[in-house]
């Protein structure tokens, strides 16, 4: 029989210093050039900014489920060192092939593995999602953040200039070029709308874990994500072509180009919360109800 002990009765910190404490500066010593490159490319590369509140809010995601915390078995777990295992075959695969993103992807199964063996199988079930969530710090591969941008570039220059002309724009495109009358608007790679899915997705996720919700409520706010960034990244190059007719002065056509960037982020997580908020007033668990919600109105008159 599986013996699991609360937090409570493991000796406070005694516990996580003499269990968790050195695997964790094993993990620093060895990991450090690893995670030296994501700060360089969350710091260089406006997509990856996030990456900083990623494990901030990995650790929400812990201090929220902390009622359901199943206890820790008093004996390790071996059968967690497979995913130990995992991490260090795709570490080294990493390192042979020149990928460091698959030395990046190996902290998941690695910091899994550790969980698994330290604390137990249970353990791990609770702690899959924030540990999931941490996907989301680590830069995409190349080959993929390129194909990726590519698709969303052409998706967005079609979906803008059928918007432009919605307006009365006289917009046609050619490849990942807008033509409004005789100006020029180029949908470049930055302008892909990588940065919005990606921030999207992630504020996504958090919230599906976050909510107390069935799967099929946590499954549509996942699934909004892609129509939802696609579409907000749209009206900022359509507000970019608009307000590029006003403006010719290049400082200022610079000066809208990033400020559209910014603000289109703050609206995407605007409507994105709104999707939530109008999706859980349609659909309520049932403990939420009242006896008002069974109850038929009174402005409805009988046949």
């Amino acid at each position: 029989m599986v013996s699991l002990v609360s937090m409570s009765s493991l000796g406070g910190a005694a516990f996580w210093v003499t269990r968790l404490l050195p695997v964790l500066l094993v993990f620093l010593y060895a990991y450090w050039p690893t995670l030296v490159w994501m700060e360089d490319t969350w710091s260089r590369e406006p997509d990856y900014s996030h990456g900083y509140l990623v494990p901030l809010l990995a650790a929400m995601l812990l201090w929220h489920r902390t009622a359901t915390f199943p206890g820790v078995r008093a004996e390790p777990s071996y059968a967690g060192l497979s995913l130990v295992l995992l991490a260090v075959v795709m570490r080294l695969a990493g390192r042979l092939l020149y990928m460091d993103f698959l030395d990046a992807y190996s902290i998941l199964p690695l910091i899994a593995g550790v969980v698994w063996v330290l604390i137990g199988p249970e353990a791990l079930v609770w702690a899959l999602p924030a540990i999931g969530f941490l996907f989301f710090m680590i830069p995409l591969p190349y080959q993929a953040e390129s194909l990726l941008s590519w698709k969303l570039q052409g998706i967005a220059t079609g979906l803008s200039t059928g918007l432009l002309r919605v307006f009365g724009q006289p917009a046609v495109s050619e490849g990942h070029v807008i033509w409004i009358a005789e100006q020029r608007l180029v949908v470049e790679q930055a302008c892909s709308g990588l940065r919005i899915f990606i921030g999207v997705a992630a504020l996504a996720f958090f919230w599906a874990v976050m909510a107390d919700r069935n799967w099929r409520d946590r499954v549509v706010l996942l699934v909004a994500v892609v129509p939802l960034a696609i579409l907000v990244n749209a009206l900022r190059i359509v507000s970019v072509g608009l307000l590029y007719k006003w403006f010719e002065s290049e400082s200022m056509r610079a000066a809208i180009h990033d400020w559209t960037g910014y603000l289109m982020i703050p609206v995407a997580f605007a409507l994105l919360w709104l999707l939530k908020v109008y999706w859980q007033s349609l659909y309520r668990p049932v403990e939420q109800l009242t006896a008002k919600d069974f109850v038929p109105s009174s402005s409805t008159g009988n046949a």
